[in-house]
């Protein structure tokens, strides 16, 4: 695994690739529970078939800011591919990293041969919230405001990782940890950071994503997350969807081999055809 630092206006992020740089290429952004790292069994699996590049957001892992004003995320991936010298590449996405690979495929189509998408969030979309979620969410809202970083961590892990509709299990121990570990370093950067531009919502306009798509959900997952993954499917012309059995949020530490034979199937697939068309 290689690591590098990749300069952007008021900031640098931290990159990580793995396999032949000749290889087709996948560029894998995180969720916003965790960073980069979420990444690395999946690139170490996998780095025989293709040129993986994971990086940390503005603001999360060991990316930074020294920025006042407005950032884009977009342009910052788009820094990503342009500093591995991609023209186009296979984005995949987790979460929040799935919303900004929308949203660079639709800023940028020519340059996204596809989309493999966990959990999607999706810009601009009224996702649902349950009675029974909705305490969950109010004490994550709460311990923002008040920023008590230990207890919004918490929430967080208890609504992400075990599920609204599950209690703790002893199997999901160590992706709790994982994740509150990479919570905290987050966070850490995150109390006064900068907004970002904000596109335009993708929620209406997911039907001009025209290159292939997977969508994985997991059934334990909160309505809303389940609800944009099948608005994913139903808009897109060319996507899927998979529901990942006795999974929650957080598909890619808890479901690490389901991940990956369904990315290795997509790469598959989506090898030999254009991500957009002419």
């Amino acid at each position: 695994m290689q690591t590098r630092m990749i300069a952007v206006p008021g900031g640098s992020l931290q990159a990580h690739s793995s396999g032949a740089a000749a290889a087709p290429a996948a560029v894998m952004v995180h969720s916003g529970i965790a960073h980069a790292q979420m990444w690395s069994p999946l690139m170490r699996a996998l780095r025989e078939e293709m040129f993986a590049v994971a990086y940390d957001c503005r603001c999360f892992g060991g990316s930074t800011t020294t920025l006042d004003g407005e950032f884009s995320d977009i342009d910052d991936l788009a820094s990503v591919l342009d500093a591995y010298g991609l023209e186009s590449a296979v984005l995949v996405g987790e979460s929040r990293g799935a919303r900004l690979a929308i949203d660079f495929a639709l800023a940028h189509p020519r340059r996204v041969r596809g989309l493999f998408l966990l959990a999607p969030d999706i810009s601009g979309f009224d996702a649902p919230v349950t009675y029974h979620e909705r305490p969950l969410f109010d004490a994550i809202e709460a311990a923002e405001d008040s920023w008590s970083v230990e207890e919004l961590i918490a929430h967080e892990v208890r609504l992400f990782v075990d599920g609204p509709g599950r209690a703790p299990a002893a199997e999901r121990a160590a992706v709790r940890t994982a994740v509150a570990e990479m919570s905290r370093l987050n966070y850490r950067q995150q109390r006064d950071t900068p907004d970002f531009v904000k596109p335009e919502p993708a929620a209406t306009r997911l039907s001009e994503i025209r290159c292939p798509v997977r969508v994985l959900v997991g059934d334990a997952d909160t309505v809303g997350f389940q609800a944009m993954a099948r608005a994913v499917e139903e808009a897109c012309p060319r996507a899927t969807l998979g529901t990942v059995p006795d999974a929650a949020h957080a598909l890619t530490l808890e479901h690490p081999e389901t991940v990956e034979r369904e990315l290795r199937t997509f790469w598959q697939d989506v090898r030999g055809t254009r991500g957009t068309d002419e």
